[in-house]
């Protein structure tokens, strides 16, 4: 059975200073589905979000929702389309009053009138698991519970398409599990379409039912693990790609001066200790993350930047890897693919 296109880009480009920062030739988005853009710091995500939800207009291209074109006739469109839909950015802003006041300011600038809507406001903060917090100052609310209260402002309005800017970045790690089972909630039981941007790629994996993958601004087939920008650099007869003062990695490139390059997760080897090899390219770092994808067994290690590995389960209980434990990473310089 065939789902219904709700939201669809066509040859979008996005110029700011005369450089194109956004290029992408197509993508679909169907009703009642979680997506996930992903990709590096400056690949054009925050960008993206901001034009699907009409706060941006392309220099280029089209925006079709349920398949009527918004920009081709603005006046009539943009308008009907905003109300159908609503961004909660990065960092929430909350006004210097309550809880309650906070969720009905998204229903009075719509026109809606709140006292003949109390009711969805309370049904938005029980949505969030915030039932009871209706007086509460709304200032003096954790962060995690500040990003709740901004969730269900979005929610009162009862949207079709709920846009997430990096709905986790300035939380603390006890509400990130919070957040994330609110994302499925929302999705579940009001069959919102949800669509966030995410640095996490964990996090993609573990809620969207399909991601938008982005570097410099165009859609790459690949999910975009290990991706990383820096200058490349000649010293002692090798190539390295410098991406921050302590971290460089060897490389083999016919490329100069600034360049991304990507290290699929399947060509690092990792160990317990570190062991004699050739390889330019061996570090020691921290387990920092540790989930299970596809039977395989996906670490995030932290050596100065994070790098993503694979492993099947058997040689993961071997190593008895853990959240903490210190792991030697190792891969070879042909192995590190430079664009």
């Amino acid at each position: 059975m065939n789902k219904e296109i709700l939201l669809q880009i066509e040859k979008v480009k996005k110029r700011y200073n005369d450089r194109v920062v956004l290029d992408i030739d197509s993508s679909t988005f169907e009703k009642g589905q979680v997506y996930a853009v992903v990709g590096p710091n400056g690949s054009g995500k925050t960008t993206l979000i901001n034009i699907l939800s009409l706060l941006d207009k392309p220099d280029e291209g089209k925006i079709l929702f349920k398949g009527k074109d918004i920009w081709q006739n603005p006046k009539q469109n943009i308008l009907n389309s905003r109300r159908k839909m609503t961004l909660v950015h990065q960092k929430p802003f909350l006004f210097q009053t309550t809880v309650f006041n906070n969720i009905a300011y998204g229903l009075k600038i719509r026109g809606i009138p709140v006292h003949q809507n109390e009711e969805k406001i309370h049904k938005a903060l029980a949505m969030v698991g915030l039932s009871g917090f209706e007086k509460r100052n709304a200032l003096q609310l954790s962060g995690g519970e500040a990003q709740r209260v901004v969730i269900a402002r979005a929610l009162a309005i009862e949207p079709e398409v709920l846009f997430l800017d990096e709905p986790t970045a300035n939380i603390d790690l006890r509400h990130i599990d919070v957040i994330e089972r609110i994302i499925k909630k929302i999705n579940r039981e009001m069959k919102t379409t949800v669509i966030f941007n995410t640095h996490d790629l964990s996090q993609a994996y573990r809620l969207a039912d399909g991601m938008v993958s982005l570097l410099d601004g165009k859609v790459v087939p690949h999910v975009p693990e290990n991706i990383f920008r820096g200058k490349i650099i000649h010293e002692n007869d090798i190539q390295w790609l410098e991406i921050t003062d302590n971290i460089r990695f060897s490389i083999i490139a016919e490329k100069k001066g600034m360049a991304y390059i990507f290290i699929d997760p399947g060509d690092i080897i990792i160990s317990c200790v570190q062991f004699s090899s050739s390889a330019q390219n061996s570090f020691t770092g921290k387990v920092i993350r540790i989930y299970e994808q596809n039977h395989l067994i996906r670490l995030v290690v932290d050596i100065g930047v994070h790098l993503v590995c694979v492993m099947n389960k058997e040689s993961f209980r071997e190593m008895n890897l853990n959240i903490g434990s210190q792991a030697c990473i190792t891969f070879n310089a042909s192995a590190v693919k430079c664009y």
